[in-house]
Order: C-alpha cells, then structure tokens, then sequence
C-alpha cells in the first residue's frame, strides 16, 4: 500500500449542517500560499448538502472524515486529531474564511520558537451576505497571553496553529464537558506546558450569523468560561471569593491578581495597559491611571491605529470573498523546458491534472543532452524544431538549438503565466524576453548550484545575467537546497522561491523495493556475488564527470576484498574504467544500459550506493537508492547530498579518494549500520515524492498572477 506524504499544516474543520458556507472556507483553505496542507473535515452526522458538498471536491488535499452521527464539536475535532498528519495543526471553522497567507503567517509566528506551541491571530466579524464588520484583535506575547487567560480565552479559536508534537506528547485533546468553552479549557492545559502567541493582524473572517453556536447558546458559553476562569485565578488567588472578585475586576481584588501574577511572570507593559484598560471599563479610572499613567494616551492611539488597520482589511475583506466567489477559470500555464525527461514528466502529468491547471510544456528539443530516455508523457507537449549550434555542446553541456518557434508556441498557448527551465537555451532566453514584452509574469525553474569550479566565461555570465532575470521573475522553483540558496544568493526574494523536486513516486519504488529484497540472494547469485560480498552500486553515464574513476581507486584503497563495484550505464570510458579495474585489482562489473527494472533489481541486490560526480546539479538515482532503502556515499558536487544525506552515510569532497575510501571502509565493516542508515534513507526521502512539488507549482504560479 503506498503511503502518503505527511504535509506541512494539517488543516481541522468541523462541520455539521454548514453546507451554506463551507465552500467558500474549503476554498480559502486550498488556495492558501503555504501548499504543503492537507484539509480534514469532520462531518458530524450532517443531514443538509454538505456530504455531497465534499464529494464533489476532488482535490488530494481535502479528506473528509464522517460521524455515524452527531458527537458534538469537541468530540469531532479529536477524531480529526487522531487523522491529522502535519507537523502542525490549525484550525478553521466552517463557516470562517482565511485570508491566503493565514498560514504563511502562523508559521513565521511559530518556527524558531521552541517555546511556543500556539499562535493565533486576529478575526474580522462578516455578516451572512460577507459585509465585514469590527477587527478584533488578542494580545501578542507569551506574558500578555497568559494574564488574559486568566479571564477568558487568549485566542481566537479558528485562527490557531498549533505544534502536534506538543498535543500528542502531552495527551492534550479537548474535554467533552465544557461544550461550546472547550477551546479555552484546552488553552489552559496548553499554556501550563508551553508558551502562546498572537499575531497582530487580522487573517481570518468570522462569519456572524443566527445558527452559529455563539449565538443559539451564547449564555451556556459564558457560563463554562466563568468556570474555567475562576479555576485559573484560583491557582494565585486561592479564595473562592476573592478570586470572584478580581474576576469582576474589583480594584483591590485585580491588583492583588495583578501583583501575584508579576511575581511569577515579571512586570510586563502589555500586561500592565490591559489591566488599567479593564479597571477603567468596570468604572475605576483612577486606579487605572496609577497603574498606567500613560494609557489615556496609549487608549487614543491604539484607536487610531486600529481605525487605519480596518480601512485597510475590510477592503482586502472584500476582495477576497470577491475572488472566492468568482468561477474558477483554471489558470494558463506553459512551461518552456529543455528536453522531456523521465522524473520531470510525471510532475508535469500531475500538475495538467489539477482542474485549476491548464498546462502545456514546450519543449526546446526531443534531446538537447543526447539522452537515449524513452519517455512516456500524458500531458499537453508541444516540440520545436532548430538549427543546432556548432561547438555549443563543448561549452554548454549540452546542445544550444536555435528555436524560434518557441515564440509562435508561446503565442497559441495564450499563457497567463510561463514557467521557464533554466536560462542556457535559446528557447528559455526567447521565452523570458517574450514574457518581459507582453507583461507575462514567469517564473524560473532553476536546477544548478554554486559548488565546484566553473570556468571563469562561465562564472561572469552568471553572475551578469542571472540576477537580472531573477528581479525580474514573479518567482523561483528549485530541486533542492543548493539551487535555492544559489538564486537566493543573487536576488531572489526567498519566500517566493519553493521545491520543484527532481524525484520519483517513492512510494512505488519503496513497494518494489519490499518485493525485490524477498529476492535479494538470487538476484546477487545471478552477479556472481555472495553473501559476504559488499556490493558498491553507482547507476551513472560512464563520463568523466560522474568520477567513477575516484570510485575505482577508492575500492581499492580500502583494501577489502569484499568490496566490489557495479555500474549501471554507458558511456565513453567503459573501456578506461575497466582498465583502471583491473590493474588496481578491483571487481568491476559494468551491466550497460538497462530497464527501470532490472535497475530496481541492482538496488535490491546491493549494500551500498554511491556517487561520486564532479558537477551533478540533482541526481535522481540518489531519490532511488534511498527508497530502495540503501546507506548512501555522495561526493559533495551531488546537489541531492545536501537534502538527502542526514546520518544515513557519508558525504565526501569531490575527487578525493583518501576520503571517499574511508566511508566506503566504514559502511563496508558494519552490516548493521547499514541497514539501520538504509532504514534512515527511506524517511528522508518519503518528504521528496509528487505530491509536495506539485502543490509548490501550483503555488507559484498562483502567487505569479496575483
């Protein structure tokens, strides 16, 4: 059974007879900046349209869980709990609206903060028909958060994020017997382990209407929170009536609230102006003035702010519910790419078969590498025909056909965004100046990296030429760490620079992996190896560049006689490398060109994998030996050993023989770290299927139009 990749953000909605107006909050969830989401709705026994309102939504993201029959708010979001598979949680509710970078903004809140397992943010009151209404902002700090705890809830419920590692390791889910304050009860339990936040903006809409619990039990609600209040207040002031009477905010009563509460948490300014603020509402301004003598001043300015902030989010309020509400038109998407290849094809299937994708790929050549890949694509293709460069081969890598066809292709396809691969065809060049004379917006696909040596032409050309056709996109898609730290690096803004992954469908290599390895001592039978044999796979072109010869030598140099190589490839020096073998005494067993099968076969059959190139912008058959669950020894001009390489073998300096023998020797004498950093392999690259870099396309092209 294939597995699914775990996202990012699990996203919880509650839902029970909300047909009215759960699609526009499915809508705003799946069309938020962040990508890597799943959405959970918890249908609880609904009895109007909403089941057939999921069922038509044929997104991958969306799940929808259903109860036999109504449990109840609290009793629906711990099943979804239970279903969730993001690192974080946030939650929504059926019937709210979140702004597009609700997320983007609750993860900027909470990354980096170990401390922090909760962030919320401010809402918008709209009423049934979508007017929006007043701005309701919570305090922001951990301190801030904690004082107002202690009279009601610190966040709004359906604008939180929350860190599940922190619920899970606690047992922390919400309690059935508080009804509809079961929110602000599991607050408490979460700040007595950890610290909370707010954001100060407003990034969901809260619908206001006459079904909604808020208002059909509105006396219940306020009952359950005085409750839970009095049992927070309870733990500094200890009488019962006491605590009652700070509650209300009885002067003397707050302030030796108050004065408990800064010994243990310290004087905090926010907390001291929401304090003096409640003491002037319950009608003692003068105590409020002497707890903060500025809050008169800080009162009218806070008004003002606030004033310009809702001018600004109501328009931006309406906008949004604009676009929601608009047919979907799918987004024109042409991407002008080099040459089809077979790990770039299927993401490009993926992504044609998004409703909100019309996608066609233009191709600069059938081949501009001389590959001899067999291609099979279902996505919409266009192929151009040019006139090759002489000598552009020795220069570029690869051959430099001139097509200016790509303009007339570009012309039917009426694109409304262009993604373009790299920027060394003519096809590419052609299609960013295309893109700049008619105002498209494009974004850059972008495989190389930095390391290694480049010849200086090279290293000026770059370095002239890139950063302006990086300012000049709406974006940037990278296969990986390196490339994103390479367009960074010259201009990039790095919050629109995502994962447009090099891979393959992990999940069905790890499946024929499970069933090739019950076959593994026949299949190193049949390569004359034996059980105490180390087989050292490499699945490369016989070139210079993938530094087979730096792996020959450095077999040798382990001196074990164990250890031999295979090679699955061809290429120019077969011949050389066989020679090398053999004078230095290495079992060399160069297999040619083969089948992505009989490829799986060698990976099952082997104990470890290695690649030792000199340039290699990704290499794709490091994706395959980690799913085929194989300890990896990468030289570290492989773009895919900065992501993929985390205690599951060795990284080592391109062409150094001294070092990439010494891990060699280590993973050879220790059969049971092998599989336990082959076990590692398969975890890390299980984040590196489809599904993620489809939804980072998707994205960015999104984000490109805006």
């Amino acid at each position: 059974m294939a597995r699914a990749e775990a996202p990012l953000v699990s996203v919880l909605v509650a839902v029970h007879n909300g047909a009215r107006y759960l699609g526009l909050s499915i809508a705003s969830v799946l069309r938020q900046t962040v990508a890597e989401l799943e959405l959970v709705v918890v249908d609880d026994g609904s009895t109007d349209e909403t089941p057939q309102l999921l069922a038509a939504i044929s997104n991958p993201r969306l799940r929808a869980i259903t109860n036999g029959e109504q449990a109840g708010l609290a009793a629906s979001l711990n099943r979804g709990l239970e279903h969730v598979r993001g690192r974080y949680v946030a939650r929504l509710d059926a019937d709210d609206v979140a702004f597009p970078d609700w997320l983007e903004r609750l993860l900027d809140g909470i990354r980096g903060k170990p401390d922090v397992a909760v962030v919320g943010t401010g809402i918008v009151e709209v009423d049934a028909t979508g007017r929006p209404g007043p701005v309701h902002l919570l305090p922001s700090g951990p301190t801030a958060v904690r004082w107002h705890a202690l009279f009601s809830a610190p966040f709004f419920h359906s604008t939180v994020l929350i860190d599940r590692d922190v619920l899970d390791e606690h047992g922390l889910r919400y309690d059935l017997a508080y009804l509809e304050s079961e929110d602000y009860d599991l607050w408490t339990r979460l700040l007595a382990v950890a610290d909370g936040d707010n954001l100060g903006e407003a990034l969901v809409l809260r619908r206001m209407h006459p079904e909604q619990a808020q208002a059909r039990r509105g006396e219940l609600q306020r009952s359950f929170q005085h409750k839970i209040a009095l049992r927070q207040i309870a733990q500094l002031l200890p009488d019962p009536a006491e605590a009652e009477r700070a509650w209300r905010g009885q002067p003397a009563a707050y302030r030796a609230l108050l004065d408990r509460f800064e010994v243990r948490r310290g004087v905090d300014p926010t907390v001291r102006a929401a304090a003096a603020k409640r003491l002037a509402r319950a009608g003692h301004p003068v105590q409020a003035v002497r707890l903060a003598p500025t809050i008169p001043a800080r009162v009218a300015a806070e008004r003002a702010r606030r004033a310009l902030q809702k001018r600004a989010v109501h328009k931006q309020a309406a906008e949004w519910l604009e676009a929601l509400r608009a047919p979907s038109e799918p987004i024109r998407v042409t991407v002008v790419s080099p040459e089809p290849t077979p790990y770039r094809a299927p993401l490009f299937d993926r992504v044609s078969e998004r409703p909100e994708i019309d996608l066609t790929v233009i191709y600069a050549a059938r081949t501009v590498a001389r590959r001899k890949w067999a291609v099979a694509s279902h996505h919409r293709s266009v192929f151009l025909r040019g006139l090759p460069v002489p000598g552009a081969r020795r220069l570029l890598h690869h051959d430099y056909p001139v097509t200016p066809g790509v303009v007339r292709a570009l012309r039917r396809a009426r694109p409304d965004v262009v993604v373009v691969s790299g920027w060394s065809t003519f096809a590419s060049q052609a299609a960013i100046g295309w893109c700049r004379a008619h105002s498209i917006p494009y974004v850059l696909l972008v495989e190389s990296h930095d390391l290694g040596r480049r010849s200086a032409w090279r290293g000026a050309v770059k370095g002239a030429v890139v950063p302006r056709l990086l300012r000049g996109a709406a974006g940037a898609l990278v296969v990986g760490t390196l490339a994103r730290d390479s367009v960074v690096a010259r201009g990039a803004q790095a919050d629109r620079v995502r994962v447009f992954a090099n891979t393959i469908d992990v999940a069905a290599w790890e499946e024929r992996a499970d069933r090739l390895g019950r076959k593994r001592r026949k299949l190193r039978s049949a390569l004359a190896f034996g059980d105490d044999d180390v087989v050292v796979l490499s699945v490369a072109r016989l070139a210079r560049e993938k530094g087979l010869d730096t792996l020959v030598r450095a077999v040798a140099a382990t001196r074990d006689s164990r250890a031999a190589i295979v090679v699955a490839g061809s290429g120019p020096q077969a011949s050389t490398l066989m020679q090398l073998a053999d004078g230095l005494g290495v079992r060399l067993l160069l297999t040619g060109e083969l089948s992505e099968e009989r490829v799986a076969e060698l990976y099952a059959a082997a104990d470890v994998f290695a690649l030792m190139s000199l340039r290699e912008p990704w290499g794709v058959v490091v994706n395959e030996a980690a799913a085929s669950g194989l300890p990896l020894a990468l030289s570290d001009q492989v773009g895919a050993a900065w992501d993929l390489l985390y205690g599951n073998g060795a990284m080592v300096p391109a062409g150094d023989v001294t070092a990439a023998a010494d891990a060699l020797r280590r993973l050879a004498a220790d059969p049971e770290s092998r599989r336990a950093m082959g076990e590692r392999s398969r975890a890390l690259v299980r984040g590196w299927g489809y599904d993620p870099s489809v939804e980072n396309f998707v994205a960015a092209v999104r984000e490109a139009i805006r």
